[in-house]
């Protein structure tokens, strides 16, 4: 199977260099339990590290070996250990009631591909978690939502330079299926050298969106239980303008 996400590594920390606004809030929320964390989908462990780094005994996971590689060369430069595997769900092979904390960062869980398959991956979660464990999950907020007015239009992401001094530009192109709830996505990587050369790479990606009561249902089919729904990472309330959507659950009792 090839690397879906190989091109993505190679220029995703410098892309989300200094993204850090959401890094206290699950800090605070590890350093509750005085069991093991676990993070689905760690890419190249900007958050585990620093949980790492807080006290935190944590597990990273994700199906990339190329995100898996900057995530122990992070680790290593913090000095600071984290048990790493290459693993998505469904199928991640999680040990049963073992974690006190489990993170699904932002978007993460966008990338199962229909509901069927979060609901299942939940299940596993839920399986993974401590009786008393909580399960934090990060998703675009109303603001962020699918939007099919801006279909076919290639935005300009990010723009800046890579480490070798190469001009980059990321771009993204998408198309928005409301009926669906589903976004595919485009992202095209295009670095300019100084004698004017362009090299284009780009990598799409299928993403689900999951509505705030939809995830409810989700949950409690999953064997969990909604604990509450917040708009952004100071944990004020969900509304309108909310770019974010941060729902918390636990093992239903039993």
């Amino acid at each position: 199977m090839s690397e879906p996400y190989a091109i993505d590594a190679r220029y995703y920390d410098l892309i989300h260099d200094g993204h850090d606004d959401d890094i206290g809030l699950w800090q605070s929320f590890a350093l509750r339990t005085s069991r093991p964390v676990l993070e689905i989908g760690c890419g190249s462990g900007r958050i585990a590290v620093e949980l790492a780094g807080a006290g935190a005994a944590v597990t990273g996971i994700d199906p990339s070996p190329a995100m898996l590689a900057l995530a122990r060369d992070r680790a290593a430069a913090a000095g600071v250990t984290l048990d790493l595997r290459e693993a998505g769900l469904p199928g991640g092979g999680l040990e049963a009631g073992r974690y006190g904390f489990v993170l699904v960062p932002q978007d993460v869980f966008l990338h199962l591909e229909d509901g069927e398959a979060q609901r299942a991956a939940l299940t596993e979660i839920a399986e993974a978690m401590a009786f008393d464990a909580t399960l934090a999950i990060d998703l675009p907020g109303p603001a962020q939502w699918l939007d099919p007015s801006t279909d076919g239009q290639p935005m300009l992401a990010w723009t800046g330079e890579t480490e070798d001094g190469l001009a980059l530009d990321v771009w993204h192109v998408k198309e928005d299926d409301l009926a669906r709830q589903v976004r595919w996505l485009r992202v095209s990587y295009e670095t300019t050298a100084e004698d004017g050369t362009v090299r284009r790479q780009s990598t799409e990606h299928w993403l689900r969106y999951p509505g705030r009561f939809e995830m409810e249902y989700l949950l409690d089919y999953g064997g969990l239980a909604l604990v509450d729904v917040f708009g952004d990472y100071d944990l004020g309330p969900l509304t309108n303008g909310s770019e974010r959507m941060i729902v918390t659950a636990r093992r239903k009792r039993g």
